[in-house]
C-alpha cells in the first residue's frame, strides 16, 4: 500500500482527504411568533449550560402568520452530537414549542 501511495504522489495523484464529521449541527424551531423571545432565550441557556455554542440564530416567518420558525446553529464536536440531541428533544417539551425539524430550511427531518 505504501509503495502504491508513493506512486500516486509521484504521478501527482492527490489521495481524498477523509470524511470528517462535520461540527455544525442545524435544527429548526417552529414557534408562535410572540414566545420566540422566551423560547430563544431558553436555547442560548441551555445550549450554553451543555457546553454547546450556539453559533447563529435566524428567524423568519413560517407558512402560517402567527407562526415563527428559528434556524438554529449549533457549533457542536461529533462527540458532543448525543447531548445536542437531548438538548433538543428537551426544547420540544418547553410551552409553545410547535415542532423540531433536524437540519435547516432546505433539509429537514423530523426529530422524535
Amino acid at each position: 500500500m505504501r509503495l502504491f501511495n508513493l506512486y500516486l504522489r509521484r504521478a501527482g495523484v492527490q489521495s481524498a482527504p477523509a470524511l470528517v464529521p462535520s461540527a455544525v449541527s442545524r435544527f429548526t424551531v417552529v414557534c408562535p411568533r410572540h414566545a420566540l423571545p422566551t423560547i430563544r432565550r431558553q436555547i442560548y441557556h441551555d445550549f450554553q449550560a451543555a457546553g454547546l455554542r450556539v453559533s447563529g440564530l435566524q428567524v423568519d416567518h413560517a407558512h402560517q402568520h402567527d407562526m415563527a420558525r428559528a434556524c438554529v446553529t449549533v457549533a457542536c464536536p461529533p462527540e458532543m452530537r448525543a447531548v445536542l440531541m437531548s438538548r433538543a428533544r428537551e426544547l420540544s417539551s418547553f410551552p409553545g414549542v410547535q415542532q423540531i425539524h433536524w437540519g435547516d430550511k432546505r433539509k429537514q427531518h423530523a426529530l422524535n
